[in-house]
């Protein structure tokens, strides 16, 4: 069986259900409501047109408008044009515009809990997060920490392991990191470059490229290898410094307006749910082919150098985010509660990983790759 097969297998086994879980509750899911109403909604996103992240948005809203035979339509705006991409959660939580695609770690400023909604540190993956979310108990909790901001939400994409930390210089230890000025986002990895010397800057996407070409930053962390790609940032940086312990997975989807959503027939409510699960199942999975590709042609085509933290530094980053999420958890009780269900999600799941074996989530044993 070839590898890329065996990937196939693994994703269908995991994901099927993502689709499954809410077509079968009622396959009339792009039929005309019983009043016959229409609703426009407004949705803008945090991303510039052209991200990765922006299409998304885009696909998410496309699925809407197509499955709801335009009951429901969404016009999408790129950040800025509608509000500030640091003002989304205001603005839709006040009901200003009808949605907004986030990354919910964004808002970490306003409650810590949304940094580990938003991404993992050396922790989930995109299968975990997925399972938590479709499975576990990560929806309602999305739920519970956006509802308190009169918001509900729905996740559609979890990109895998980010690229690495791009740099300009050659990064091969947790020492070289001292003194530099890197784009690190997250409330974890912000505390957590800070312990390695570092000084983390929160940049918009449209702003990185400029920012290292210009010497504001010296290194940067931002998406997986296709999102960075798109930003082109391997022109501007010599380096990747790898593994990406600093975001094993991230989390991206759409925030609504709770009274909207409420005043939505449950018909077109199940639009958007379907619509969601729909463009999770594309997005994530045709992103991470991308990554794929992307990086077998940077390293190919020798244009970026790929360094890798030794062991010791790996386990001394462990530790330390333990010891900071330990910290978190004590300073805010949502953060705790997330930690937790994320903890027992991993713990229910641990034993039949180790069974799984290599096999269990793609291998690359060389007797496959021949």
């Amino acid at each position: 069986m070839s590898k890329k097969i065996l990937s196939l297998s693994v994703v269908l086994m995991i994901f099927s259900f993502m689709l499954s879980g809410c077509l079968n509750e009622d396959s009339s899911a792009s039929t005309e409501n019983s009043s016959g109403e229409t609703f426009s909604w407004r949705m803008s996103s945090t991303y510039p047109s052209g991200s990765i992240q922006f299409e998304r948005d885009k696909r998410f809203a496309e699925l809407v408008n197509e499955l709801s035979n335009g009951q429901l339509d969404i016009t999408l705006h790129q950040e800025g044009e509608l509000t500030a991409s640091d003002q989304l959660l205001d603005t839709v939580s006040n009901g200003t515009i009808e949605a907004g695609g986030d990354w919910p770690g964004s808002w970490s400023g306003l409650n810590s809990a949304f940094s580990l909604l938003g991404t993992s540190a050396a922790g989930m993956s995109v299968f975990d997060y997925a399972m938590w979310i479709q499975s576990d108990e990560g929806m309602e909790i999305y739920n519970e920490i956006y509802g308190q901001q009169n918001l509900v939400y729905f996740p559609y994409n979890i990109p895998a392991t980010e690229s690495g930390i791009r740099s300009t210089e050659p990064i091969e230890s947790l020492e070289d990191l001292n003194g530099l000025n890197i784009r690190f986002v997250g409330t974890v990895q912000s505390r957590l470059m800070q312990e390695f010397g570092g000084n983390p800057v929160n940049l918009p996407a449209g702003e990185l490229y400029e920012s290292i070409q210009r010497g504001v930053i010296d290194a940067v962390e931002f998406s997986g290898p296709s999102g960075d790609k798109a930003l082109n940032l391997d022109e501007v940086t010599n380096y990747v410094a790898t593994p990406s312990w600093h975001q094993t997975a991230s989390v991206t989807g759409v925030m609504i307006n709770k009274d909207v959503w409420e005043s939505l027939p449950e018909d077109l409510q199940l639009v958007v749910e379907t619509a969601a699960k729909t463009t999770m199942l594309e997005t994530t999975f045709d992103e991470l082919y991308q990554d794929a590709l992307v990086t077998r042609e940077m390293v190919e085509s020798g244009s970026v150098t790929v360094t890798e933290f030794p062991e010791e530094d790996v386990e001394t980053i462990t530790e330390t985010i333990i010891k900071i999420q330990d910290e978190l958890a004590e300073e805010n009780s949502d953060f705790a509660m997330v930690l937790e269900s994320q903890k027992e999600f991993m713990k229910t799941f641990s034993g039949y990983r180790d069974i799984m074996g290599p096999w269990g989530f793609g291998t690359n044993a060389e007797t496959l790759l021949d």
